[in-house]
């Protein structure tokens, strides 16, 4: 059974293009599109109250490493493990472990997709605010 529905140029041209990129018909990609968007919504982020903090961990060369994130003041605390003490970021926490852990790497890394939240296992950038 064949079915047509009536769409704007524009329209088409972006429906179009978007078939060209997934190597597929206009049709197909109409269609992937639709049960894209019938998929439950992901689950909203969890939410802390003011002074919860959130059980993080790293793995790095090996070693594991346990901290708390604030998220209010979106600090670090590295609990367990080298380079123990409190950092304004998680990068700033996240850099003093690599350098703790192989001094001779470079320590420039992105905190928030280093860190992994301990209870969902997920990485700490789920919980950044905008």
């Amino acid at each position: 059974m064949s079915n047509s529905i009536s769409v704007d140029d524009a329209t088409f041209a972006k429906v179009a293009l978007l078939a060209r990129a997934w190597d597929v018909t206009p049709g197909e990609a109409v269609r992937r599109l639709v049960e894209h968007f019938q998929q439950p919504a992901p689950a909203t982020r969890p939410t802390a109250s003011t002074d919860e903090r959130v059980a993080v961990h790293a793995l790095y060369g090996g070693v594991r490493v346990e901290g708390e994130y604030d998220p209010v003041t979106q600090s670090l605390t590295v609990t367990e493990g080298p380079a123990l003490g409190h950092y304004r970021t998680p990068s700033g926490a996240a850099s003093a472990v690599l350098q703790a852990v192989k001094p001779h790497v470079k320590p420039n890394r992105n905190g928030w997709s280093f860190w992994t939240i301990t209870e969902t296992g997920r990485l700490l950038q789920t919980l950044r605010r905008p």
